[in-house]
C-alpha cells in the first residue's frame, strides 16, 4: 500500500457508513475514556516529576584539589523537562491508539491507522531516546563532579542522536514495506565513493573519535600544540577543535593535527611550579644576603594561593649573585590566566620589598679604564645591546689624567 492509495482511501472515506457502525453514544464513551486516560497519564507524570524534583533538592558536594568546595545540582532540569515531556507524548499517543482500536473500521482503514500510529510511535520513540540518553549520561557525570555541558562527552551527542535517527528511520521504512536492504546497499556504494573523495575529512573524524576515547584534554583546558600555538579549548567537533588564545584570538585546528604531534596540556595541572632567578648586586651586605631567603619566604607566603618551597644562593654570576626562588601556585578557577596574574603580583611584590630594604637587583656592568689627558676623573655611562640575549649592559668609562 503506497502513499497515493492511502490518500485516495482517505478522500473517499464514507462518513455515513462510519456513523452507522459507530453510534454517537459509543463515540462519546470512547472519547470520555480517552480523556480519563489522558488525565491519569498527566497526573502520574506530574507526581513523578515532583518526586524527582524533590529528590534533586539535595546537591552533590565536592572538594577540589585547591581546597575550594564545589556544589552541584543532582540533575539538569532542562534535560529533565525534555525527558518527561517525551514520556507524556508516548503515553498520549498510546491513549489515541487505544481509542482507534475501539472503533469499527474496515480492514483497509485499520491498516491505515496502524501505519500512521506506527510512524508516529517511531518518531516519538526517537525523540524519547534522544532525550533519555543525554539525561542519564548527565546524571552519571554529576556524581563525579562534572556535567554533560562541560564534558567532552557533549561532542559525542550529535553522533549518538544521528545513530538513533538512522536506526529509527530504517525501522520505519521497513514497516512501510520498503526494501531497506537495497537502500542500505546503495548507501554503502555511495559511502565508499564519498570516503575516497573526502579522505581528509574522514581522517579528522577518526581523530575526533580517538580524542574522545583517549581524552588527552577536555573543554576548558589550556593546551599547547606542536607548532607552538596555544589556547583554552572552547569547542570540540567532528572536524575541528577551537582554541581561545591569551590574546583572545580564536584558533581553529584540525583534529588530525592534534593527534599527530606532541600536545602539552596545562589545564590538568593542579599545582604549578614557579622557578625564578633573581640577581642581586655583589656589594650587597652579607647580613642582607643571609636574610634574603626569609624575606622571599615572607613575600610568597603573603599570597594565600602560593606555597613557598625554597630560596637559596644558586651561583656567582658574571655581574651579580643569583638567587633561585621556587614556589607553588595552587589550582585556580581562571586557569592559566589567574596563574600568570598571580606570578606577576609576586614579582611586583619582590621588587617593592627589595626597594624598601635597599637591596639592589644588579644587571651586567663593564668598567673600562682609559689613560689620557684631562683635569680630573670623569665618569660617563652608556648602554648597548649585548649579543642575541639582548642583555642591557652599563659601561663605566674612567679617564685617568696623563702624567707630565
Amino acid at each position: 500500500m503506497n502513499a497515493q492509495t492511502i490518500a485516495r482511501l482517505l478522500e473517499y472515506f464514507d462518513f455515513k457508513q462510519f456513523f452507522e457502525q459507530n453510534p454517537p453514544l459509543r463515540l462519546v464513551i470512547i472519547f470520555l475514556f480517552m480523556c480519563l486516560f489522558a488525565l491519569v497519564v498527566r497526573f502520574l507524570c506530574s507526581v513523578l516529576q515532583k518526586k524527582l524534583e524533590k529528590i534533586s533538592v539535595a546537591k552533590y558536594h565536592f572538594n577540589t584539589s585547591s581546597g575550594v568546595k564545589s556544589i552541584m545540582d543532582t540533575m539538569d532540569f532542562e534535560l529533565f523537562e525534555k525527558f518527561v515531556q517525551n514520556i507524556k507524548n508516548l503515553f498520549y499517543l498510546g491513549v489515541c491508539y487505544w481509542g482507534s482500536t475501539q472503533l469499527n473500521l474496515g480492514p483497509i482503514y485499520v491498516d491505515i491507522s496502524k501505519i500512521i500510529f506506527t510512524a508516529l510511535g517511531i518518531l516519538f520513540g526517537i525523540k524519547f531516546f534522544s532525550s533519555f540518553i543525554p539525561f542519564n549520561i548527565d546524571l552519571s557525570l554529576r556524581r563525579r563532579g562534572a556535567t554533560l555541558k562541560t564534558s567532552q562527552t557533549q561532542s559525542l551527542m550529535p553522533i549518538v542522536k544521528g545513530v538513533i535517527w538512522a536506526i529509527g528511520i530504517t525501522f520505519l521504512l521497513d514497516n512501510l514495506g520498503l526494501h531497506v536492504s537495497t537502500i542500505i546497499a546503495g548507501l554503502g556504494i555511495v559511502g565508499v565513493a564519498v570516503g575516497l573523495a573526502g579522505q581528509a575529512i574522514l581522517a579528522d573524524f577518526f581523530s575526533y573519535i580517538v580524542i574522545l576515547l583517549d581524552k588527552p584534554f577536555r573543554i576548558g583546558d589550556f593546551i599547547e600544540i606542536s607548532d607552538g600555538r596555544s589556547g583554552a579549548v572552547e569547542y570540540m567537533g567532528p572536524k575541528t577543535v577551537h582554541l581561545r588564545s591569551l590574546e583572545d584570538d580564536l584558533i581553529i585546528c584540525a583534529n588530525s593535527e592534534l593527534t599527530k604531534g606532541v600536545l602539552i596540556n596545562q589545564g590538568s595541572i593542579h599545582e604549578r611550579v614557579v622557578i625564578e632567578e633573581i640577581g642581586v648586586a655583589y656589594d650587597t651586605p652579607p647580613d642582607q644576603l643571609k636574610h634574603l631567603s626569609d624575606l622571599l619566604r615572607d613575600i610568597v607566603n603573603s599570597f594565600p594561593q602560593c606555597s613557598f618551597d625554597r630560596a637559596c644562593l644558586l651561583s656567582f654570576g658574571s655581574s651579580n649573585l643569583i638567587y633561585q626562588l621556587i614556589y607553588l601556585v595552587g589550582e585556580q578557577r581562571g586557569g592559566l590566566r589567574d596563574f600568570m596574574n598571580t606570578r606577576s603580583q609576586v614579582n611586583i611584590a619582590i621588587i617593592e620589598r627589595f626597594a624598601e630594604e635597599g637591596i639592589v637587583m644588579a644587571y651586567p656592568t663593564e668598567t673600562v679604564i682609559m689613560k689620557g689627558q684631562g683635569h680630573s676623573e670623569e665618569n660617563a655611562f652608556s648602554t648597548a645591546s649585548a649579543g642575541s640575549d639582548k642583555t642591557t649592559r652599563s659601561t663605566k668609562i674612567i679617564k685617568i689624567p696623563k702624567k707630565n
